[in-house]
């Protein structure tokens, strides 16, 4: 049996297979996650731009679109899925550095919404779904990200796909076909972050994915090995030959080493805010006469040689010297801080002149090591190995509850979220 066929069969079974209470929490965990920072993203202006340029499908279907009205599945997974992505605020399972929440809660609700499905359908898709995008992607995230390539924007698609087999109830002939189709759609580049496009990627990967299974379920034909271990897709990604996909095995879920973004802003920035956190409960910012910070090379990469001076609140998400000093000032880098009046702050950027950045290949993607220079001459040494969120350092419901309320605060959503996945009709009541 081909890798390809593992991943078709493994959907294909989850039609009917029992899933674990703890992998149905933390689905539920996902949508608390999914919907906050998309209803709080309501203003941005990405969102607000797709939503514009599709208005002549809103009210030609059935699936709701979070910032107002009814579409077609397309149109909403595309809307939503971009929405949810706005704020740069949404979940990331590491190992395949993709959030994946944003673009498949946006497809699998909106073809939800489309055929009626009941929560506990829907639910069920999400997972799968999850299993998938997270299974194909494994540990290829930094790679991928390394050469350029948006892992949302590919392995995104993927999951979205697969949760509309489920929902869809395709054959596993069909579920192949679906999955390449998704695959072969594989889009968005790094040098995109930082811009409108990024989270333009989640929303296109929803739409692709729902796309991919739609064009399956009418008979379309793609390629029958598409994630063959040495084969075309992974070779397109990876021209180098430097990484390979991993033979499938499903014999644990994925979806409980997902993580969660305390702060609104990229998740490589996250290990060094921490450092930051760690050293001002024993000084002050007013102790502080300069600071080197060890990242790891992705984050040096993607987020560490930025000047601290951003352009724009969505270039400060993915400034390393900028989050830092907002960290200084005591902030909890909340969706206020990344606004257009927050980047002009002249005490914020002025700390950012104290602040230098090292890449260190001991540092991974949750880890930083900060070296602090005291007015005194005292130095200061703070690691930090798991920044907070990650498994091992994991957000729970209580955390959970503080960002929703911050974002939504409403509390019959809050709990309509914590029971959702019960066998009834998916009406969406509470999103509107």
């Amino acid at each position: 049996m081909t890798n390809t066929q593992k991943i078709a069969e493994y959907i294909y079974q989850n039609y009917s297979k029992k899933i674990p209470d703890e992998v149905l929490d933390y689905g539920r965990l996902c949508l608390a996650d999914w919907l906050c920072v998309a209803k709080g993203a309501i203003a941005e202006n990405a969102a607000r731009v797709v939503y514009a340029t599709t208005k002549e499908n809103h009210n030609r279907g059935k699936s709701t679109l979070l910032l107002g009205g009814v579409a077609d599945a397309l149109t909403a997974a595309l809307c939503n899925g971009t929405l949810a992505h706005c704020l740069d605020f949404d979940d990331t399972h590491i190992k395949s550095n993709t959030h994946t929440s944003a673009p498949l809660f946006a497809a699998t609700i909106a073809l939800g919404q489309e055929l009626g499905s009941s929560e506990e359908d829907i639910l069920r898709a999400f997972i799968t779904g999850f299993e998938v995008s997270t299974r194909v992607g494994y540990g290829l995230g930094e790679i991928i990200t390394e050469k350029g390539w948006h892992c949302t924007g590919i392995f995104g698609a993927i999951g979205s796909s697969a949760a509309a087999c489920v929902l869809y109830q395709l054959d596993q002939a069909q579920i192949i076909n679906a999955l390449s189709a998704a695959a072969t759609q594989a889009s968005g580049f790094t040098i995109s972050f930082g811009t409108m496009a990024k989270p333009f990627h989640a929303g296109k990967a929803a739409f692709n994915g729902l796309m991919a299974a739609k064009l399956a379920k009418n008979g379309f034909v793609a390629q029958q090995d598409m994630f063959a271990l040495e084969g075309g897709f992974i070779r397109a990604l990876v021209q180098d030959k430097s990484a390979s996909l991993t033979a499938v095995h499903f014999d644990q879920w994925e979806i409980l080493n997902n993580s969660f973004k305390p702060y609104a802003a990229c998740h490589l920035v996250h290990p060094a805010v921490d450092t930051i956190k760690k050293l001002l409960t024993f000084t002050t910012i007013n102790d502080v006469q300069s600071l080197e910070i060890e990242v790891g090379e992705l984050a040096m990469q993607v987020t560490g040689k930025k000047s601290g001076k951003p352009k724009s609140p969505l270039e400060g998400k993915f400034d390393l010297k900028y989050c830092v000093a907002l960290a200084l000032k005591g902030s909890d880098l909340t969706v206020e801080d990344f606004s257009d009046q927050a980047i002009l702050n002249q005490e914020t950027l002025q700390l950012t002149d104290l602040v230098s950045i090292q890449s260190s290949r001991e540092m991974g993607y949750t880890s930083a090591r900060l070296h602090a220079q005291l007015k005194d001459g005292q130095k200061k040494l703070v690691e930090v190995a798991i920044s907070k969120g990650h498994p091992g350092n994991p957000i729970n419901w209580n955390d959970m509850q503080m960002k929703f309320n911050h974002l939504v605060n409403n509390e019959l959503l809050w709990i309509s979220i914590k029971k959702f996945g019960e066998q009834k009709p998916f009406t969406l009541f509470a999103l509107n």
